[in-house]
């Protein structure tokens, strides 16, 4: 067993379960030097082979940009880190203390993926003590990767005014770009664009919330709206945030309607139009892309605008 747990621990610091894979059928295990032989009556996987079954998935993903394409799912569809952790967790209670320094890397990654920094770096720390120096060499510098992202995404928004809060989330942004050029390159890239990401689209809600408070304005909104699609045009989100320049159309052409009755005078169906069509414009786009969950979403609301626009301009005859 002592053999078997040194070459477990080395190929997963190294991200190389997946070589190991081929072996654990029962033809190969004559051939698999890590591999204890089974009795043979058994009917179920010995502990090394469990632990290694699940840090394969783990090891098979780690290195997949999650920024650009939707999280890895397993064969049942359920996202491969959020099932890993899962997995490892009742491996621990059926084998408490097993190669614990094994489980804590693996849901150190784990948690890494899945944007849990506090929890990936709690486990990187756990593993950081193992006697073996592949291990405690990954897990180390793992620990070093999670105090930088900390160190940037938990800093505090003033929420005590709209300026202070406007200041803070474009520091945020700003420090995730700079986060992001330092990690370029390594697997912690996709990462901190993620996050870029999340704190763009919060910027730009506070924009759109806030553009009827002065300083505020419709043209911040649209701004920073169009920033997010320039900036994250290699996001799998690329069409979430052209949903969202879509929505914002829609509300200015919704808007518009309250303050000027299609019946009365003041209704100019030119400017209604313009947002309208500028939504539909969007909303188009991401009806044509394939493979995308934004496209039936963007499909029922094109049919949706349709019907409004039809009514709206069917009362301003």
């Amino acid at each position: 067993m002592t053999s078997n747990r040194r070459t477990l621990r080395f190929w997963i610091s190294l991200g190389g379960c997946l070589l190991l894979l081929c072996p654990l059928n029962e033809k190969a295990g004559n051939a698999a030097p890590w591999k204890k032989q089974r009795s043979a009556g058994s009917s179920y996987a010995q502990p090394v082979e469990n632990i290694l079954i699940i840090v394969a998935d783990i090891q098979r993903h780690l290195q997949d940009d999650v920024y650009r394409y939707p999280y890895p799912t397993d064969f049942t569809g359920q996202n491969v880190f959020r099932a890993a952790l899962v997995r490892l967790a009742n491996y621990e209670t059926l084998y408490p203390k097993k190669i614990s320094d094994v489980v804590a890397l693996a849901k150190a990654q784990a948690f890494e993926r899945l944007t849990a920094y506090e929890e990936a770096l709690a486990n990187y720390e756990k593993a950081a003590k193992s006697p073996d120096t592949a291990i405690s060499n990954a897990a180390k510098d793992g620990a070093q990767k999670m105090h930088q992202f900390l160190g940037v995404v938990r800093q505090s928004l003033d929420q005590s005014g709209l300026r202070t809060y406007e200041r803070d989330l474009q520091k945020l942004i700003r420090d995730l770009d700079d986060l992001a050029a330092y990690v370029k390159g390594t697997r912690y890239e996709c990462l901190a664009l993620l996050e870029r990401e999340r704190a763009q689209m919060l910027l730009a809600e506070f924009y759109v919330s806030m553009r009827f408070i002065q300083p505020y304005s419709t043209e911040d909104a649209l701004a920073q709206l169009k920033r997010n699609i320039d900036q994250n045009r290699s996001s799998k989100l690329r069409y979430r945030h052209q949903m969202m320049l879509a929505d914002f159309y829609y509300d200015l052409a919704k808007q518009y309607v309250l303050k000027n009755d299609p019946d009365g005078p003041s209704f100019d169906s030119r400017q209604f139009e313009g947002f309208a069509n500028a939504a539909r414009t969007e909303y188009d786009i991401i009806s044509r892309a394939d493979g995308y969950a934004e496209k039936s979403e963007a499909r029922a609301k094109l049919m949706a605008l349709e019907a409004f626009v039809r009514n709206v301009l069917e009362r301003a005859k």
